[in-house]
């Protein structure tokens, strides 16, 4: 019987039996896990509220021989109670872990996601930026992460380099790239302070651009990840509600 113990940040459960569930994990040093806790769902469970979905937890959990993982004992490290009290944020931070949950495969180390989802979520949690710009540097560096090249300092075709030289400027959602006046044909054109800013988050520069800037870039960047992925995201519909 193997045993373990790490950081994990609880991505989502499901009920199983009578009073146990099984918990989806990001794990820092195992990454993605699915895990049983047994008779979590008792009304004298200690351990039900420590595993509340985005929860960043300290976790021992043991593997038997068929396997099946089963956590023994688990301790919250941050609840991000701040996020979770703001309705829009929240969603925001679910729409975090459901990407995670459908990019990432079981198993596969992925420490660099685990601490890009963690500073994403701390982020949220000390309103410190928009929901909105915060997301866009999760999904751009996740993108990046999983292997997805995208272009955004110069024109992919005939490289020239990305400033405020343009005349305009437009964005191929199918391969991930700025493309100048010259050289696009299928590009989506977007403002030169949606250009900018978009270079800017990709480099880890987080400013407080205008709403309209926040929203230009979020609705590209969610075109581009759902053709990549081929997945459509329950917490984005929800979103788009409040």
């Amino acid at each position: 019987m193997k045993r373990y113990n790490t950081q994990a940040i609880v991505l989502k459960s499901i009920k199983y039996k009578d009073s146990d569930k099984i918990f989806t994990l990001l794990t820092k040093d195992y990454g993605k896990v699915s895990a049983i806790a047994r008779g979590v769902r008792k009304i004298n469970s200690r351990r039900s509220g420590n595993l509340d979905t985005l929860n960043l937890i300290s976790i021992s959990f043991y593997e038997d021989s068929h396997d099946m993982r089963s956590i023994e004992e688990v301790k919250t490290i941050k609840s991000f109670r701040n996020l979770k009290k703001d309705l829009e944020k929240s969603t925001k931070a679910y729409y975090i872990v459901e990407l995670i949950h459908k990019s990432v495969e079981e198993n596969e180390k992925v420490e660099d996601i685990f601490n890009l989802a963690l500073q994403s979520l701390k982020t949220l949690d000390e309103n410190k930026y928009s929901g909105g710009l915060i997301i866009n540097f999760f999904e751009l560096n996740l993108m990046k992460i999983l292997g997805y090249q995208l272009t955004l300092n110069k024109c992919r075709k005939c490289e020239r380099v990305l400033d405020n030289s343009w005349k305009k400027y437009f964005f191929n959602v199918d391969n991930g790239s700025f493309e100048c006046e010259d050289c696009t044909k299928y590009g989506i054109e977007v403002s030169k302070g949606a250009a900018i800013e978009f270079l800017n988050v990709f480099n880890g520069k987080l400013t407080k651009e205008s709403q309209e800037v926040d929203k230009e870039i979020d609705k590209i960047l969610k075109i581009y990840i759902s053709r990549k992925l081929e997945s459509k995201f329950k917490s984005l519909e929800i979103g788009s509600m409040i």
